[in-house]
């Protein structure tokens, strides 16, 4: 009597790679983009901002799209991750392939490697962009920002209504136009100089910007200048002039420098700080955070891989049709869970690893469990 000898398969196989491969990389590259287009969107309202309100050209609206972009990276690439297993794995195993591959003889888990170790792949990819890439983005988003805040300063001011911080100056103008930067009927009190604060009114103004010099000036024209003395019984002076420049000091180069917020450090800067204010303890802790979380959201890319893996399999053959609305629902939880729990570890509720990587804990037993249910079946 002969027996049917039952086929053994190597723990991973080429040809069970690359199928795994083209179930999921196409879908994986379009989610992302897919993703990433969504976040944009909901920026829409703040970019139109710039282009209506600020009179900012669509050159520099296109630069701050691309910098918003790399920043969702860290969070949109985990998400169409776990759209593209889920797609792939709801996909075959609604077709029966799934189980076409155990009846010869291979595993789940034999499976699932493939997807673990491209889980691995992008994970190592974001980790890299969330250290180098992602910081040098957002600093350039950050300066780039308060160049623009600088060059377009009068956009932000509203007729009739007294402005101040306008680089140490109150400023009133009954009339503005953003697009040629001028003002009508202007009422300004300087005191830059606290022993002698000057009050100037002018019938017209103009904002000229040198950023080669770090210099805006503001051109007043046929006005009048008043000098407030500190004695109230000494003669006051009054000064007529045609025209008047007042010199505002911006940032070398027009830079439109600010300090470094922690999402803008490189890994090697984050590390240098956290040396530098280790003996502070809320600094410190905020920055033990932001290195966390670096690590954590790229690490998402495994868990979300997991999840994916483990929903495709416990799903009925409907699951490609909700994915997406599937794939934005998991991904708000996870980002309100993981937002909650930083925000707890900043406040020194919790250790800033136990914050960080709390989620990621959370979701990984949630996908061990639907794996558990579909292998008892």
């Amino acid at each position: 009597m002969r027996f049917m000898k039952t086929t053994r398969w190597p723990l991973i196989t080429p040809h069970l790679f690359i199928y795994i491969c083209r179930e999921i990389l196409p879908t994986f590259f379009l989610g992302t983009a897919i993703f990433l287009f969504i976040m944009l969107m909901f920026q829409a309202i703040r970019l139109s901002e710039f282009l209506v309100e600020h009179q900012v050209g669509f050159l520099a609206v296109f630069k701050i799209s691309a910098y918003l972009l790399l920043s969702f990276l860290p969070i949109a690439v985990p998400i169409a991750f776990l759209f593209a297993v889920l797609m792939g794995v709801s996909r075959i195993h609604s077709e029966g392939e799934i189980l076409a591959l155990q009846s010869s003889g291979v595993s789940l888990p034999q499976i699932f490697l493939p997807i673990a170790i491209l889980s691995f792949l992008v994970t190592g990819l974001c980790t890299y962009w969330s250290l180098y890439t992602v910081p040098k983005g957002n600093r350039a988003f950050e300066l780039m920002i308060t160049r623009l805040g600088s060059e377009h300063v009068i956009s932000q001011m509203r007729p009739g209504v007294f402005q101040e911080g306008f680089f140490g100056l109150v400023i009133l103008a009954d009339q503005i136009t953003p697009v040629k930067n001028e003002l009508r009927k202007v009422f300004i009190f300087d005191r830059r100089e606290e022993d002698q604060p000057l009050t100037i009114t002018a019938k017209g103004g103009l904002l000229r910007s040198d950023f080669q010099d770090g210099l805006l000036t503001l051109r007043l024209s046929d006005g009048t200048i008043y000098l407030d003395q500190k004695d109230p019984d000494g003669p006051q002076k009054k000064i007529d002039f045609d025209v008047y420049d007042i010199n505002l000091e911006l940032t070398p180069r027009g830079g439109g420098w600010r300090d470094y917020s922690p999402p803008s450090y490189n890994f090697a800067q984050l590390k240098q700080r956290m040396i530098e204010l280790k003996a502070d303890g809320p600094s410190y802790r905020q920055l033990l955070v932001e290195a966390h979380r670096r690590f954590s959201l790229s690490f998402a890319c495994v868990v979300f891989a997991g999840l994916g893996f483990a929903i495709g399999l416990a799903s009925q053959r409907g699951i490609r049709s909700t994915a997406i609305i599937l794939c934005l629902f998991l991904g708000t939880v996870y980002w309100l869970s993981y937002v909650g729990a930083s925000s707890y570890a900043l406040t020194g509720g919790a250790a800033p690893w136990l914050g960080v990587w709390a989620p990621n804990f959370i979701f990984l037993v949630l996908a061990g469990w639907l794996y558990e249910r579909f292998a008892k079946k």
